[in-house]
């Protein structure tokens, strides 16, 4: 079965994931036994493929050349999010994860964490039931049980689509959204943060979204006007971006404070290391963390 709902952003994230998943354990960055199961028969012939390490090398070179730096930034921004989240429920007691537009997210049922976590994914209700149908089917046993909330984003307010009863206080909340920057606008932004000021203090968010550098002028960083061109021929458009700086006073008018902002080179330079040096491309594509006071 492949993906019907959520564009060309999506599948290349969870084509990475599956392509990442099939190197040694020693080497790769992360494992996602899922991510294949969405992809279309001939992504997932190209993943099976990669198995053999010559051709998972021909793979990822292919798409460097073709999308430069998407690759190696896709799977370590993945990393980060994914140490950030256990972070945050090892040491922080954050015991509930809330997605926005969770699409292939596949964290409910392949993060390992010392305490149980309530997993809460926020969709269309036809990317929920598709989703739900290739997990489920998956490997049954492995499934972590998950909330699932039908709503648009773009057209419903979190406030009138989301179950009161996330809220208590004995929920201690982390919200995560990725893919911010395709087709939204500031005002969404603005009422999801007015939507997370109503939970207790300790709430966190983590978002990634798009340098506005690179939407002022599309040929600052190299390789974006190729992936901005071939993410608009279906009609995703990366049409909203905040320059770094501004994240500090957006926050604190809301009565957050920021914990880390990062683009491409800073979290390639964590998990890549010396390698890192000659990763170049998509350094406009950042993630920042914050947190309620």
């Amino acid at each position: 079965m492949s993906w019907k709902h959520g564009g060309r952003a999506t599948i290349f994230m969870a084509l990475s994931r599956a392509i990442e998943s099939t190197a040694p354990a020693h080497k790769r960055l992360l494992y996602d036994p899922f991510a294949a199961a969405f992809l279309s028969p001939l992504f997932q012939k190209i993943v099976a493929c990669c198995n053999y390490g010559p051709l998972r090398k021909v793979t990822t070179t292919i798409l460097q050349f073709r999308w430069p730096g998407a690759y190696t930034a896709a799977i370590a921004r993945t990393r980060l999010i994914d140490d950030m989240i256990r972070d945050a429920v090892n040491n922080q007691g954050i015991n509930q994860v809330i997605i926005i537009n969770a699409r292939l997210d596949t964290r409910a049922h392949r993060l390992k964490t010392s305490i149980p976590v309530q997993y809460v994914e926020v969709d269309l209700k036809e990317s929920q039931l598709q989703k739900q149908e290739i997990i489920f089917n998956l490997v049954p046993e492995q499934v972590t049980y998950v909330d699932y909330v039908p709503a648009d984003i773009h057209t419903e307010r979190l406030s009138s689509v989301m179950i009161s009863h996330l809220q208590r206080e004995y929920y201690k909340t982390l919200f995560l959204w990725e893919g911010v920057t395709s087709n939204l606008k500031a005002k969404e932004i603005d009422e999801f943060f007015d939507y997370v000021t109503r939970y207790p203090a300790g709430t966190q968010i983590i978002l990634t979204y798009l340098h506005k550098a690179a939407v002022d002028n599309p040929d600052k960083f190299r390789g974006f006007r190729s992936v901005a061109r071939t993410l608009g021929r279906k009609g995703e458009f990366f049409n909203f971006g905040v320059y770094p700086d501004a994240w500090t006073a957006m926050f604190r008018e809301r009565n957050m404070h920021v914990t880390y902002d990062g683009g491409a080179s800073d979290y390639r330079a964590q998990y890549y290391r010396e390698a890192a040096k000659r990763m170049k491309g998509y350094e406009y594509f950042r993630v920042v963390r914050a947190a309620l006071k």
